[in-house]
């Protein structure tokens, strides 16, 4: 079944109660947190979405089977807070996509980053609580210009200003670790973000030309 011809948002609320609500993004236009993508491993995408209802904040999976759709996963969430992100790449193995949510903090200074991998029994969380961010971006890195198909994260923690600690990390077995090695290309786009700052802000430029420093150390450092 082709993607253009899904009404995504009517085919969530026919299998979601009554009084649920499906859950939109703290970003621009609000958009509804539904995903389309292959999160079972078997090659085919599936429809999955976050929905309030009553107390609680619930993940869901749907799946055709001869022109209908089907659940064939559910979780609560322990969640309340708002999303800021909410999407499907793949982090822990190249085969499918884990899911990666990013829930608002109650202070809305940052967001707690989750991800969360279909199983055998089920949606399974990979990480503990306690990461978060400012900033966030999902990518396949290359490596000395190679990319093998898995993403990494950016993650972006404001300091000061619009000055932000940014690191960028990989999945390898049961947690997060530093992804140095692709520094030279990630760090790029680092740079660039602080040599504008530079220009556009010549009374924090002493500032943001300490960051950049740092950005092209690690630039030519993986």
């Amino acid at each position: 079944m082709s993607q253009a011809s899904i009404d995504f948002i009517a085919l969530v609320r026919s299998c979601i109660p009554e009084e649920a609500e499906i859950v939109t993004l703290l970003q621009d236009g609000a958009p509804a947190a539904i995903l389309y993508g292959d999160v079972d491993r078997d090659g085919q995408p599936e429809i999955t979405a976050l929905y309030r209802y009553l107390d609680g904040t619930y993940l869901f999976s749907l799946k055709e089977y001869g022109g209908n759709w089907f659940p064939i996963g559910s979780a609560a969430t322990g969640r309340r807070q708002g999303l800021r992100d909410f999407i499907a790449a793949p982090v822990s193995r190249k085969e499918g996509c884990d899911l990666i949510i990013g829930w608002q903090r109650d202070d809305g200074s940052a967001a707690e980053l989750d991800i969360v991998s279909w199983t055998e029994t089920g949606f399974q969380r990979l990480i503990p609580h306690g990461t978060t961010y400012h900033h966030l971006e999902v990518e396949d890195m290359p490596t000395r210009g190679v990319q093998d198909g898995v993403c990494e994260l950016a993650i972006w923690l404001r300091e000061q200003g619009q000055a932000f600690r940014v690191d960028t990390y990989r999945w390898e077995p049961y947690r997060l670790v530093p992804a140095e090695d692709t520094h030279s290309h990630y760090f790029q786009k680092v740079a660039r973000y602080y040599e504008a700052l530079v220009e556009e802000q010549p009374d924090r430029a002493e500032l943001y030309r300490g960051y950049l420093e740092e950005a092209k150390r690690k630039l030519s450092h993986d």
